[in-house]
């Protein structure tokens, strides 16, 4: 849930931002539905919101587009049925039990016969050839860039992420990528290798989403504290355009204020506030589209809960106050 973006859209201050997304394996799991990014608020950036999914599966990509169309959605959504690869052709996808865990890696039985849930779900069904494409190729052309990406494509995330290198990494600004501490792909790539990547292209790790771990497969011994091998999570990095010894190209008024609207709807609220008092100290007194002081502080003065820990009380606020307009 965002803590900003109502009263900012609500005050006018989205009107002029255009948001794209690319969401890559962007098959709809029923299982994980709470952590579908339709379900995240999105939508909020209507009618100025833009988002591109590519998924492998022909049909899956139908069945979404056909729900859009029903839904008589507010924004401009795609499902595109192509392979993300760090190359364009043709390659093996391996087509698993679960439709959820096919992958252009083969499943690794070596790691997952130990393992008592992923043992059955990666089990190989059948290997069917795919063409692949590259994200640099695909949006070679495109005038709008994107400015956040979210990835799960079982263990292709490196992959997917190289193809974008030349054209589309430098302009994101966040990046949401599933990544994976076991290999239960062949020679797939591991969290470190993708935080490595990450990090040398000037994205910051902010946090993980939930633990998912599974315990050995025949044992039923497992302690509270650990709930078995960590064996994936979500890896949720964001852009840090004001740190003071960076002058990154990204360094606009306009990519901050994005990147304070994607902090903010991935509830990392304080970096957005952070982001917020940033461009208004900086940009405020010049240019009243990056005044965010008295929208600021009547969020927080009319929320119980800041009030009660004392927020609106901090030099940080205290501060701000001295951009008010009313």
């Amino acid at each position: 849930m965002s803590f900003f973006l109502p009263t900012l859209k609500q005050w006018g201050f989205l009107d002029s931002i255009q948001i794209t997304l690319c969401i890559v394996g962007s098959r709809k799991i029923d299982e994980f539905a709470g952590l579908d990014y339709d379900r995240q608020g999105w939508e909020i950036f209507a009618p100025n919101l833009t988002i591109y999914g590519f998924d492998a599966d022909p049909e899956a990509c139908d069945r979404r587009n056909a729900e859009l169309v029903a839904k008589n959605i507010g924004w401009t959504e795609k499902h595109i049925p192509f392979a993300l690869w760090d190359r364009c052709g043709k390659a093996p996808l391996y087509v698993t039990k679960h439709p959820g865990c096919c992958s252009l890696y083969p499943p690794n039985d070596v790691a997952i016969e130990r393992l008592f849930e992923y043992r059955d779900r990666h089990k190989l069904m059948s290997v069917a050839e795919v063409e692949t494409t590259t994200l640099d190729d695909f949006f070679g052309s495109l005038e709008t860039p994107i400015d956040f990406m979210q990835l799960d494509v079982q263990g292709a995330e490196l992959n997917v992420l190289k193809g974008g290198d030349n054209h589309i990494l430098p302009h994101l600004l966040g990046i949401v990528a599933e990544v994976n501490f076991i290999e239960l792909y062949k020679n797939q790539p591991l969290f470190a290798d993708v935080d490595s990547y990450l990090r040398d292209r000037d994205f910051t790790l902010f946090d993980i989403g939930q633990k998912w771990c599974d315990r050995r497969r025949g044992i039923t011994l497992i302690s509270r504290q650990h709930k078995g091998q960590f064996v994936w999570t979500d890896g949720y990095y964001f852009r840090d355009l004001i740190r003071p010894d960076q002058n990154h190209h990204l360094k606009t008024p306009e990519r901050i204020l994005k990147l304070a609207c994607l902090a903010d709807l991935l509830q990392f609220y304080d970096y957005a506030l952070e982001l917020l008092g940033y461009l208004t100290e900086r940009y405020g007194a010049g240019d009243r589209n990056y005044n965010f002081a008295d929208c600021i502080i009547q969020i927080l003065e009319q929320n119980p809960d800041a009030v009660k820990h004392g927020i609106t009380a901090l030099p940080f606020i205290t501060e701000l106050r001295k951009y008010r307009t009313q």
